[in-house]
């Protein structure tokens, strides 16, 4: 009963969707070729779709293999009601599932069962444009017209199509017109059919220059303005874009530009090698000749559709089959970089700016915004590895066909500093989804992500307007198990309002994913209408802080700054859209300044030296996938700039002007990168790209830095001097003498104070240390306390710890009728007292034989149970005390050395009797 249900649900569905299909427009619209009447696909605002436009004459027969041909025209109204035929193509396999979980992940066969249906309806008859147009949205201004996008669709180079991507949404919320577009594919677009000086071939590129000029033309007609009209491309389709927006024949179609995951730097975004796929095809079809020579056209127009399409490649992995090519006319023979000043620009700069394949960032007069995901290489592996990982020899094994195929020169040494960048050495074990993780990584930032930001930094360095953008929104599709971040493709349903589309609510798409795409719209809307993808109202903040977005405009939405080659801001849409600068600064500066070092033959370098360059081992266990054969000869590639060996560093070799078919390339001038995911030697063989992309954010804040050292060196300085101040102070304290501190003690008899000494030692004369009191204020009163809180200036190490008391002048007291003199001290002779027991509370002095004749003393360390003893050497002790009973001599301590630490010491003596 519930599968009944679930089955009329779908019919309803179905017959709803058919019926909106059928109800017209009521206007009709009349093009240079003849009068179109649409459907009506939303309602509030009211959108009109005309799908199934033809821009060009069906190249069927003496057509095929031929640049496209402007339509016939028509003289009744013609129903754009229904897409056109895709082109033939051949799409991956999504059954049977368990064969397909071995090559694709999950997402991609549920995606394939998506687009498989639409795919299904193929002919040769395939170059329709699908438009979606507000009805009542003109706008005044340029052209009183909407803006345009064009989408150019990606997947692969052989096969996908326009019609798979609905732009109802996109115009209805966006206000402005969407248009798909169809191109041939494959074996029929992307194939090198003349000989090797020939432009014959890229006939899928002619068919998106021919869409161009046919909206140019026809544009007015449906409210739109053909002067504002943005190629926007994904993936492959973002390379297509890149190609079209620096081409000869296109550039002045396009205002603006949008790539997505793609760009034409890409090591897959260029067919390096066009004359080996002739010979593949040459081979499978039977149409034999001269393959540098002959034209392979007349051969193929006679061959059926099936024929063609079976043909198979089985190209090197990561590397295209059918793909654009360098042909001298739509995609331009490599030129010499424009001058540039290196003392204004910089080191970096310039050395960027003169790289190879800086012509594909020649664009600077069209606003940029370019776009990625967090894993670009999803796609690239199937189900079992996504969900499972793998262990380390098979990443290696993987890291090694990128490599060899992407590359030319010094595989080992690029090999060997990818794996060591590119592996968590935190881990003593490696998991194997970490494992995963990283080849993910090291392949996503390789293949698309350091190309695509190298583009953006050429064009911002030539004085473009760019924006970046990171989509970081993890979407609720249970088909992504365990992934890292978003992936390949998952953005784009959220630029075109998939989860805000009427039609796609059985999804259940969350709000918060609602919320997403409408930002996305947001943003890609104002782009295709200004050239900013924020409000016009919206102002910048005055200084923006990353992190804390300031939230402008009526809609409050985030504030985009512009992508610069100082800052290199981005902003990283998600649940919560923020900006943030230097996306993944350390790993692009690994691909963008150090694998570019490294990728270099050798200006003296003979052909027979190609061997260094080489893997060492080239069997097929040394690898993951099919790999190309090694060549022991240096073969011109595109997008190699040539360097003249040793005679001009960065001196660039002459090709021939962009009309003139190409001519072969001299043998002299070697190769310098592999294009076009590498560069040129800079002029400064430096890491000033290095330099720029890992730190040249603190270059921003070089004044607030400046004014910080410049408080820290003041306070430094300031503490510096308070403290030579003080030290100062200290040492320029009175030396008073010997006399000075009797005649201090005697006219201070009448006081009693605490007072401090400072001493230092003098000499060991065998009995004892000698002391000399730098300073004192001693009163000599008998029976008064002291408080000798300081003692100082004892240059010498100590045995013990000691508390030092001057005796000067005592016999001369006489004055005191209450007092017997006691043993008359010489002046000047110390008493040193063990000061270690804190239990030392008085000391009574034994009197001499007679008034001033001297008794000298010398100190005794003792342990905890004996009492401080006094007395001549030649005479016993009494034991201190108030009885004054006799007691036995103490022997003198052993002679240890103190520590060398115990150079001044601070006791205090409470009460002193004498």
């Amino acid at each position: 009963m519930r599968a009944a249900r679930a089955a009329l649900l779908a019919w309803l569905l179905c017959c709803a969707a058919a019926l909106s299909s059928h109800k017209y427009s009521t206007r009709v619209v009349r093009t240079k070729y003849g009068p179109l009447r649409g459907i009506v696909v939303h309602s509030h605002p009211q959108v009109e779709a005309y799908l199934g436009v033809p821009y060009a004459t069906p190249p069927l027969g003496s057509l095929r293999y031929m640049p496209p041909v402007t339509p016939s025209q028509w003289r009744t109204t013609r129903l754009a009601d229904a897409s056109g035929p895709a082109c033939p193509q051949v799409p991956p396999a999504a059954v049977p599932r368990d064969d397909a979980l071995l090559l694709h992940p999950r997402a991609r066969i549920r995606q394939l069962e998506r687009l498989l249906p639409v795919l299904a309806n193929q002919s040769e008859d395939c170059l329709y444009v699908n438009l979606y147009v507000p009805v009542n949205g003109g706008e005044e201004g340029e052209g009183g017209g909407l803006p345009c996008l064009v989408f150019v669709h990606g997947e692969s180079y052989e096969w996908s199509s326009g019609n798979a991507y609905d732009g109802t949404t996109l115009a209805a919320n966006g206000n402005i017109v969407v248009v798909t577009i169809n191109f041939r594919l494959g074996v029929l677009g992307f194939l090198k059919t003349g000989a090797k000086g020939s432009a014959q071939g890229n006939f899928g590129l002619m068919d998106l220059v021919a869409g161009l000029h046919w909206l140019r033309e026809n544009l007015p007609a449906f409210g739109g303005d053909p002067e504002r009209v943005t190629l926007m491309g994904h993936g492959t389709g973002a390379a297509l874009a890149n190609f079209l927006a620096v081409s000869p024949v296109a550039r002045e179609l396009l205002k603006r530009v949008i790539l997505l995951s793609g760009s034409g730097l890409s090591s897959w975004a260029l067919q390096r090698e066009p004359l080996t796929i002739k010979r593949k095809v040459a081979e499978q079809t039977g149409c034999h000749g001269d393959l540098l020579e002959d034209d392979l056209a007349p051969c193929l127009r006679n061959k059926p559709l099936a024929e063609l399409l079976a043909v198979r490649l089985d190209p090197p992995r990561f590397l295209p089959g059918f793909a654009p090519f360098v042909d001298g006319t739509v995609i331009v023979n490599p030129s010499a970089p424009p001058p540039t000043d290196s003392s204004r620009l910089g080191a970096g700069a310039a050395a960027v700016a003169n790289a190879a394949g800086h012509e594909l960032a020649d664009f600077s007069h069209r606003e940029l915004l370019f776009g990625l995901t967090t894993t670009e290489s999803y796609l690239e592996f199937n189900a079992q590895d996504l969900e499972f990982g793998f262990n380390e020899s098979r990443r290696d094994r993987i890291l090694r066909t990128f490599v060899r195929n992407a590359y030319y020169y010094h595989l080992n040494e690029i090999y060997s500093t990818l794996k060591n960048e590119y592996t968590d050495w935190d881990k003593p074990v490696q998991n194997p989804l970490s494992v995963r993780d990283a080849t993910l990584e090291v392949l996503s930032d390789g293949r698309t992500a350091a190309p695509l930001i190298r583009l953006g930094y050429l064009h911002a360095l030539r004085g473009g307007t760019t924006y970046f953008t990171h989509f970081h929104h993890l979407s609720q599709d249970k088909d992504y198990p365990q992934r890292p971040g978003s992936v390949h493709g998952e953005e784009l349903p959220y630029y075109l309002g998939v989860p805000i589309s009427l039609t796609h609510h059985q999804q259940n798409y969350t709000q918060q994913e609602q919320r997403v795409s409408k930002l996305c719209i947001h943003y890609i809307a104002n782009f295709v209408r200004n050239g900013n993808p924020n409000d016009p109202s919206a102002t910048p903040p005055p200084s923006p802080m990353l992190g804390e977005t300031p939230r402008l405009g009526p809609d409050q939405t985030p504030y985009w700054d512009t992508y610069d080659t100082i800052n290199q801001l981005y902003m990283e849409i998600s649940s919560k859209p923020e900006m943030r600068s230097h996306y993944r600064g350390h790993k692009m500066s690994l691909w963008l300044s150090l694998i570019p070092q490294l990728h270099r033959p050798g200006s003296d370098l003979p052909d027979a030296a190609m061997r260094h360059h080489h893997f060492q081992d080239d069997n097929a266990n040394y690898y993951d996938g099919a790999v190309r054969p090694q060549s022991m000869s240096r073969a011109h590639v595109p997008h190699v700039v040539e360097l003249e060996g040793g005679a001009r560093a960065g001196a660039r070799s002459t090709v021939p002007p962009r009309a003139a078919p190409p001519r072969p390339v001299p043998a002299a001038p070697p190769s310098t990168e592999c294009p076009p995911n590498a560069t040129a030697p800079p002029q400064h063989p430096d890491d000033a790209l290095l330099r720029r992309l890992a730190s040249s954010h603190y270059q921003s804040y070089t004044a607030a830095l400046t004014v910080t050292i410049a408080v820290g060196c003041f306070l430094l300085l300031l503490n510096v001097l308070i403290f030579a101040g003080i030290y100062h102070q200290r040492g320029s304290r009175p030396h008073r003498s010997k006399d000075d501190l009797a005649e201090a003690g005697s006219s201070s008899s009448s006081d009693n104070y605490d007072g401090k000494l400072d001493y230092e030692v003098r000499a060991f004369d065998g009995k004892g240390f000698g002391f000399e009191c730098k300073s004192a204020h001693v009163p000599r009163v008998v029976g008064s306390k002291f408080d000798l809180r300081t003692l100082s200036d004892c240059g010498e190490p100590t045995f013990g710890e000691y508390s030092c008391y001057d005796e000067k002048h005592r016999a001369a007291r006489s004055s005191m009728p209450d007092v017997s003199v006691g043993s008359a001290i010489e002046a000047g002779s110390v008493v040193c007292i063990d000061t270690q027991k804190p239990d030392i509370q008085k000391v009574d002095g034994r009197p001499s034989d007679a008034v001033g004749r001297t008794s000298t003393f010398e100190p005794r360390v003792v342990d905890s149970s004996t009492q401080v003893k006094f007395g001549p050497d030649t005479e016993g002790v009494g034991e201190a005390g108030a009885e004054g009973e006799a007691g036995t001599r103490a022997p003198p301590a052993p002679a240890a050395p103190a520590p060398p630490g115990i150079m001044k010491k601070r006791v205090q003596i409470q009460e002193i009797s004498v």
